[in-house]
C-alpha cells in the first residue's frame, strides 16, 4: 500500500512542479503554453485517475471526486483567478483525462505490475515534455523580441475540449456494460496440485476487489478437490461465492474459505461472485 500511495503522492507532486515550472517561464513560451500546460493537465489527471482506482479498489465515487479536485486545481495554477478561459481548458483537460484514466484503472486487474507500467510511462511523458519546453524557452531566448499586444483571447480550444469530454461521456455511457471490472492484466489460468498423501487436489484462487485469481483453475476428473478460496475484502463486506453448475451458495469471509468437491466430472463449471460481476472457471479434464 505505501508503494501505491507513494506512486500517486509522486504524480501530484511532479504535475504541481511542472505546472509552477511552466508558468514562471510562460514570457519565453507564449505560443505554445497552453498546449504543453493542457497535455501536462490531461496525462496527469489520466494518471491519478488509474492510480486512484487501483488504490481504492475500484471505489469510483471518491476516484471521481479526488480527480474532480485536481482538475479544478491545476486550472486555477494554470490559468490563474483572471484567465477564466484557460482555467477552463485545463479543467476541460483534466475531467478528459481523469474519464480515460479512470476507466482503464476500472479495467485493469489491481497488481504491483500495473503500477510500475503507470509510473515509467508518466516520468518518460513528463521528462519529454519538460525538453520540449526547455527547447522552446532557448529558442525563444535567442529571437529579437517582437512588439508587444495584446492576444485575442481564442474560444476554439474550450469548445474543442468540451466536445471531447462531450463525446467521451457518451461513449462510456453506452458500454457501460460491457466495462467489467479488473478484465486486463488479470491472470488466465493455473492447475491445481495433487496432495498424493491425501489423494485430492489443491488449488488456491485469490478473491481480490479485480475477480478471481487466477480466472481459470484446470482440475483432473475422479479425485477429490479441495479449493481455499483466499478472500481480500474489507472487514464487513459480503461476499457469496454463487455457482450454479455445482449448487453452491457460500458466504466467503475475509482470509482463508476452504471448499470440498467430490467426484467432478469433466466440463467447465463457472463460478462468480455477488455482489458484483466477477466470473471464473472450474475446468475439469479427464486424466491422462
Amino acid at each position: 500500500m505505501l508503494l501505491k500511495l507513494g506512486s500517486l503522492l509522486l504524480v501530484l507532486l511532479i504535475t504541481g512542479y511542472c505546472i509552477l515550472h511552466f508558468n514562471r517561464n510562460k514570457e519565453n513560451f507564449s505560443k505554445a503554453i497552453g498546449t504543453v500546460t493542457t497535455l501536462l493537465t490531461g496525462f496527469s489527471t489520466a494518471t491519478v485517475g488509474f492510480l486512484l482506482m487501483q488504490i481504492s479498489n475500484y471505489n469510483l465515487t471518491l476516484t471521481i471526486v479526488i480527480c474532480f479536485l485536481v482538475a479544478i486545481v491545476c486550472g486555477f495554477l494554470v490559468g490563474g483567478p483572471f484567465q477564466k478561459v484557460k482555467g477552463l481548458n485545463e479543467l476541460l483537460s483534466g475531467l478528459i483525462g481523469a474519464s480515460i484514466g479512470s476507466t482503464l484503472g476500472f479495467l485493469t486487474f489491481i497488481s504491483i505490475t500495473a503500477f510500475l507500467i503507470v509510473d515509467i510511462l508518466f516520468v518518460l511523458f513528463i521528462f519529454f515534455l519538460l525538453k520540449l519546453f526547455d527547447k522552446q524557452i532557448v529558442t525563444e531566448q535567442n529571437k529579437e523580441r517582437s512588439k508587444k499586444g495584446k492576444n485575442k483571447v481564442s474560444h476554439a480550444p474550450t469548445i474543442t475540449l468540451s466536445s471531447i469530454f462531450a463525446i467521451l461521456l457518451f461513449i462510456i455511457f453506452l458500454n457501460l456494460n460491457q466495462i467489467h471490472v479488473g478484465v486486463l492484466g488479470q491472470p488466465q489460468k493455473q492447475n491445481a496440485v495433487m496432495d498424493e498423501e491425501n489423494d485430492l487436489q489443491v488449488a488456491t484462487i485469490n478473491v481480490t476487489p479485480s475477480g478471481f485469481d487466477p480466472k481459470n483453475t484446470v482440475l483432473k476428473a475422479n479425485t477429490m478437490i479441495k479449493v481455499n478460496f483466499v478472500v481480500d475484502i474489507q472487514e464487513g463486506k459480503q461476499v457469496t461465492l454463487v455457482s450454479n453448475d455445482l449448487k453452491l451458495n457460500v458466504g466467503l469471509k475475509k482470509g482463508n474459505n476452504m471448499v470440498l468437491l467430490d467426484n467432478p466430472q469433466i466440463g467447465q463449471y463457472h463460478l462468480k461472485l455477488e455482489p458484483g460481476k466477477s466470473e471464473g472457471l472450474l475446468t475439469v479434464k479427464a486424466n491422462k
